[in-house]
């Protein structure tokens, strides 16, 4: 499989869709008045889950670069302070690691 080109549109729609994920949803969650519990297990094990698999295979099947997969992660990582308690932190490692496991899943 060839590899496509990395257009700058691109990278800006990649970070467009974390910056999304990572803080838009979890403010729109705030104004709502979802408590914490709730808005973690809807957002950590629902939304964000779906999201990063959706990328990476998707990614994975129109060849990306491996590197658009780490923007989610580090977006939220950044945002996981304002929204989550600290040990929410370690969901970055996961979203990359299934992130990577999707994107390889669909590789050649």
């Amino acid at each position: 499989m060839q590899a496509s080109k990395l257009s700058f549109q691109r990278i800006v729609w990649y970070l467009a869709f974390a910056l999304l994920f990572s803080f838009v949803i979890p403010i729109f969650f705030s104004w709502f008045g979802v408590d914490e519990i709730t808005m973690m297990e809807i957002i950590l094990f629902g939304i964000n889950v779906v999201y990063v698999i959706a990328t990476g295979i998707y990614a994975g099947k129109r060849a990306e670069k491996l590197w658009l997969l780490a923007l989610f992660p580090v977006c939220y990582a950044i945002g996981c302070d304002f929204f989550f308690d600290s040990h929410a932190i370690y969901f970055a490692v996961v979203y990359l690691m299934l992130a990577g496991f999707s994107y390889g899943m669909v590789r050649d």
